[in-house]
Order: structure tokens, then sequence, then C-alpha cells
């Protein structure tokens, strides 16, 4: 569909849609929860005090809050969010803005642009959780710069992204690979190579999107061409990081290092940077200019006479000059460490931070491509000139607060549109799956894929009974369905939020995870599925080991564990599913079982959507259809 240079125009009015959106739920919560709601919601943090403060890069100052007591916070601080800092007796005193470095179960390091005021030392605090505009910030500066795309390659650029102009790809060229792939993971490899613009990789749920990904980084690399290694999420950017590593590429991960898996840390860019012999003296730079700054600050606070105010000025100038000078050298150890690297892995979010600058790239390889905005997406297109984008528009789309915005086109990735633009021909789907028993994947692969999916040998008739401990009776085929109807487990809306839990549900999957794990299931091989926030809580709750994982749908995306326990929690005599509606959502959750997949449901509500009657037909027709009349009864 062709389209000119507003179609932009409505990108950025999308997103003005989404952020008022956010704001507007971040301002509710504020006026609607008291303070003890706000802090068991973890938006505040309530009597802190500072335990540590030191110098980070670019002379921020870092300081570590914890509680007296050094119980756990209730509040989860992300690197990157902001926060608000203010005594907790005095709480109409204007705060002290900082950005959280790092934050762990029971301490948040806070970093500060400027020395903080002194209330910071000087007994308990408040710190308050505050919107963050920068990624909205950083979206729309994306699309205001590809809008402005006028000459040249630049200006087909943006013609190919708005779907009149053709992508170009250069003769297919046989690789030699590194590793053996299926046919459709080499033509995958082949395809994105040749491309000159971009090509699209197409992975339903393990069907080894990331091999493919592996695979062309290392070919690319070994050519000499330099990659970007981008995702909206900081666990796949991870991901990513490894998928290199493992390849022998000389790679540098952006981002601070709290976000960055343990494992990893040790290729973040500030872990890397410390090592570096600028750094080392900027340091002792930026600690002599603080020195001098605070000895100023004294000589003006001691006294008025002529000779003190010209000594703060001296010392003033010379701290200036000092900060000048370190970051100059701290500069130029970043740019060693980034000029070195063959790859830079960083979140989307952080592509046009600051510390890549200039940094331009031959290829960007953008994993999880159908669960980030369009506008977002546009800043793989900016800073390389191919890219390679893999995701599945089947699974979740991009997370957008703003239903307005959602309607009008701004949780359709550019995945999906340029898919939808250009057609078949520049994308390959990957059909042979490495995960799921062959009839866990029937039914996602007829209703989501066309029936096209294939089970690997190695995966087909792989059981739970072969992991279980020898003569373990469980009723545990394949799929499982258990049909809750008539036993009077309706859903309930969590107080406080709109969220919703059913406890008759949550007390069979808990019964049902005990009984796994007593038949000899590892705890790291068994995970709890809820659509609703509020379920998984409670589902969390009563859970029988630590190590088994609970979450939500959206938070499962990408994961996989041998038995996988779904509680899809609605049911009401009116017959709503809410958002289980959206298919994809309920595709990422009967995906993640490799050998058993047991599902929790009531088919009086269900069965009124197509989808849903149809998979509960098929689990009968496999003979994994259970009543719960007939099942037994939770203890306790």
């Amino acid at each position: 569909m062709p389209r000119d240079a507003s179609f932009f125009d409505g990108l950025l009015r999308l997103l003005s849609l989404e952020r008022a959106a956010a704001k507007a739920r971040f301002e509710e919560e504020r006026a609607r929860l008291t303070l003890q709601e706000l802090e068991n919601k973890g938006l505040v943090a309530l009597d802190l005090e500072s335990v540590e403060e030191s110098i980070g890069l670019g002379g921020r100052i870092l300081v570590t809050f914890e509680h007296p007591e050094r119980r756990d916070l209730r509040a989860r601080f992300h690197p990157g969010d902001e926060v608000h800092v203010r005594p907790r007796k005095a709480e109409d005193v204007p705060p002290a803005r900082g950005i959280v470095s790092r934050g762990t179960r029971r301490q948040v390091q806070i970093a500060f642009d400027r020395p903080p005021p002194e209330f910071i030392a000087e007994g308990r605090l408040r710190l308050d959780l505050a919107p963050n505009d920068v990624t909205f910030d950083r979206a729309e500066a994306a699309v205001r710069r590809v809008q402005a795309l006028e000459r040249g390659q630049e200006r087909r650029t943006r013609e190919l992204l708005l779907g009149n102009e053709p992508p170009k790809f250069d003769r297919l060229r046989p690789v030699q690979l590194d590793q053996p792939l299926n046919p459709e993971q080499r033509q995958a490899v082949e395809q994105a190579l040749c491309a000159e613009d971009f090509f699209l990789v197409h992975g339903p749920p393990g069907t080894g999107k990331s091999t493919v990904l592996a695979e062309v980084a290392s070919q690319a690399a070994r050519a000499g061409k330099r990659l970007l290694c981008t995702a909206a999420s900081n666990a796949a950017v991870d991901h990513l990081l490894e998928l290199c590593l493992d390849r022998g590429i000389s790679t540098v991960r952006i981002g601070h290092p709290a976000r960055i898996s343990p494992t990893l840390q040790q290729h973040a860019l500030d872990v890397m940077v410390e090592e570096q012999e600028d750094r080392k003296l900027s340091r002792e730079l930026f600690e002599e200019a603080f020195a001098l700054q605070g000895y100023a600050r004294r000589q003006r606070t001691q006294g008025r006479s002529r000779e003190r105010f010209a000594n703060a000025r001296e010392s003033a100038a010379e701290a200036r000059k000092l900060f000048d000078e370190a970051r100059k050298l701290e500069r130029k150890a970043v740019r060693g460490v980034l000029e070195r690297a063959q790859a830079i892995c960083v979140t989307l979010s952080s592509v046009d931070s600051p510390v890549l600058g200039g940094e331009s790239f031959d290829l960007a390889l953008f994993d999880e491509a159908t669960q980030a905005i369009e506008p977002l997406g546009l800043l793989a297109f900016l800073r390389a000139k191919t890219v390679v984008l893999a995701g599945d528009h089947r699974q979740l789309p991009p997370t957008v607060l703003s239903m307005d915005a959602s309607k009008q086109g701004l949780s359709t990735s550019l995945f999906e549109r340029l898919l939808a633009d250009h057609g078949d021909a520049v994308k390959r789907m990957l059909r042979e799956q490495y995960r799921m028993h062959e009839q866990i994947m029937s039914f996602p692969s007829r209703e989501m894929y066309g029936g096209e999916l294939r089970a690997h040998p190695s995966v087909a008739r792989r059981t739970l009974a072969e992991v279980l401990k020898p003569g373990a009776a469980v009723d545990a085929p394949p799929v499982l369905f258990l049909d809750t109807a008539g036993k009077g487990f309706d859903d309930e809306v969590a107080q406080g939020s709109e969220s919703r839990f059913n406890p008759g549900e949550a007390a069979l999957v808990a019964a049902r995870a005990k009984e796994l794990l007593g038949a000899g299931l590892p705890p790291g091989e068994l995970a709890v599925i809820a659509p609703y926030s509020a379920q998984a809580d409670l589902l969390r709750e009563k859970s029988p080991h630590p190590d088994v994982e609970v979450d939500t749908v959206d938070a499962f995306q990408g994961r996989e564990k041998d038995a996988i326990l779904v509680s899809l929690t609605r049911s009401s005599a009116g017959g709503d599913i809410g958002f289980l509606a959206d298919l994809r959502r309920m595709n990422v959750a009967i995906t993640r079982a490799r050998r058993h997949l047991f599902v929790v449901g009531d088919s009086a509500t269900l069965a009124g959507h197509p989808f849903y009657a149809r998979f509960i037909e098929e689990a009968q027709q496999q003979g994994g259809y259970r009543s719960a009349w007939e099942w037994p009864e939770p203890a306790g």
C-alpha cells in the first residue's frame, strides 16, 4: 500500500496517545492508593537510609540505599527507572531526582548527575518511582529522523519502510555452514546474508530461530561486518550476546550490569571500561574535582570575605577543568572498547543512548521484532545498512496500554507491517520444531501456522514418563485438559485492580504441581502459567517448591519446560473470556511444554469461542480430556 511521509505523523500521534495512557495509569494509581498500598504495590519504598556512596561513569554520584533492618524491599527497582528521593518526615521538600543503576532484593543504587542534597545522608528517606519518558523520547526522535530522510540511499530507506520501494537482494550464494541446519534454516541464513535492505525470519515456537541468528552472526563477522544485536527486552539481548560469544565473536553489551545476566556481566561496557588505563586516570580526576567542588562550597558558606570568594571561584574553575579532562579520558576509554568489538548488544530503547553516539553498523540482528512497537523498531534501520528481523507475529504482540493507539495500529509491529507490505518473498518461515511432542504441536500448528509445522524425530514421541521415577503412576498424556464445568469455580476480580483470579483452579494446579514433583519431576522442569497477574500471584503463593517458575503468559514467551501447567482462570455464567480472545496469548501458553501440557479451564465458559471449542475437542480425540468431577480433590 503506497504511503507518503505523513504516515509518520500518524505514528507520532499514536505514540502521544500511548505516552498519555502510561502517564494516566501512573497518576490514577497514585491518587487511588494509600501510602501503604503504594508500598505494597512496589511504587514507593519507605524508611530507607543511605549506606554507601561512590563515583560512577561520567562522574555520577552513586548512592546505595537499604532498610536499617536490612529487610527485603517490596518495590522492585530496575536500572533505568527514574526515582524521586525525599526525607520521610518532610515529604513536602523538593525531591532529589536520580536514575536507578542497580536493584537487588534488599538494596537500590541511585545515580545522581550532580551531588545530591544533604538530606540524602541524614536520616530515613522515601523513594518514589517516577514516570520515565526516555523511551518515548527516543521513539519519537526515531520516527522524526526517518521522516526527514530525503536524499539518496537515506530516502530509499524511508520509501522502503513506507512500502513504496521493494527490498533488494544480492545473488544467492551457498555458504559453508558452521553447524548442520535443516532446509528452511539454511535458506533463511542464505537469504539473510544476501539481503541488502532487510529480511524477515519467521520462527514459530521451537523452530530454531536462535540457531539461524547465530549462524548469520558468525558468517557476517567472518566477512568483516560490524554487527548490532538488539531486541525489546534485556533477556533477549542477553541471549543474543550468548549466541555471539558461543561463536567466538568479540562482543560488548551496552547497559548497566545490573540489567545483565550475572554470568554475562564481564562483557558489559561498564565493566570492561574499568580495566582501561584512561578510565582509571579519569576516576582519579573525578575524585579530585569533587574534592575541589566541596572546598569551594565550604568557602562560600563559611564567610563572606573577598579572599574566601576568590578561593571559591578559583577552586570551582579548577574543578570544571578537571571534570572536562576526566570526561574526555572516559570517552576515550569507552571508544577504545567499542572500536575493538565486532558486535554490540543493546536493547532497542538504548540504541540511541549517548554512549553509542554516531556508531553505525553493517548488519543489525533484531530479535523479538514482533514484540516491539514500530517506532522503536525504526532505530535498527537508522543504525545499520541491513536489518534481519526475527520473530513470530502469531505470538504476543507489542505491549500497548492505550486502547485507541492499539486499535489504530501501534500494536502492529514493524515486522508484521513489512511482511504485509512486501509479501512472503522477504521472509522465510522455519517449519521443523525441536521442542514439543507431536500431539502438543498438532493443535497450534493447525490453528496458527496452517498445519505447516513438523516435529523433529528427536522430540516427536518423547513423554513425561521418561523423566519421572520408574513406575510412577501419573496420568500424564502429552496434552491433558481438566474441565471444571459445573464445579462453581467462578473467577473473581482482585481488589484494587482489574486482574482476575480463580481459587478453585489454583488449588487444582497446585495439587497437580505437587503430584508431579512427588513423581520425580525436577522443579526446574516444571512451570505454572496463567493469563492474569492476580492468578499468577495466587499460584505463586500456593507453589509447592521455590524452584517451580510461576508467571503470566506474557512473561513466559521464549521459554520452555518439560511440563507446563496452565490455568485459564476465566469462568462465569456470561461466558466472557476477556483477553483470552487474543489467540496469540493462548498460542504462547500451549507451546511452552516439551513433554506434558496440563490445561485447567471451564468448558462452559470457553467453548463459546471456536478456538477453545476445537482445543477441547482435540484433547478428547487424543484421549486427554478429564472432568474435574472425576479428578481427585485437592488436599486441604
